[in-house]
């Protein structure tokens, strides 16, 4: 019993491609790492968290003395940036009293647009 043999010759079972240049690849940006949310009881427990090593920022807030922390590896030194932010209340500003002798009554602002309405 004999195999069929066939004869391939170069180019003859391949079709020809088109030459296309080789794409450059483009290095992709690299983005911040998200930062991480934990809340915290007080300023020990701030202290006390681990700091990503990964230079995510971690932001912790303290709901109960109204403060914000927050922690990052700082890689020039190596060590950790601890920050405590606190709201402020804006005070208002003193009113000053108003001398209301100097307006003219409603009433007669309006009595006197009804007649400068009627020329």
């Amino acid at each position: 019993m004999a195999y069929p043999y066939q004869t391939y010759l170069p180019n003859q079972g391949m079709q020809q491609m088109p030459y296309q240049q080789p794409m450059m690849q483009q290095p992709m940006p690299q983005q911040p790492p998200a930062p991480i949310v934990r809340p915290v009881a007080s300023l020990d427990e701030a202290r006390a968290v681990q700091t990503d090593f990964g230079g995510a920022l971690t932001i912790m807030p303290d709901i109960s003395h109204g403060f914000v922390y927050t922690k990052q590896l700082n890689f020039q030194t190596g060590s950790a940036d601890f920050a405590a932010y606190q709201r402020v209340q804006e005070q208002a500003a003193p009113q000053q009293d108003i001398n209301l002798s100097e307006y003219v009554k409603k009433s007669d602002f309006d009595e006197l647009a009804r007649r400068f309405n009627a020329l």
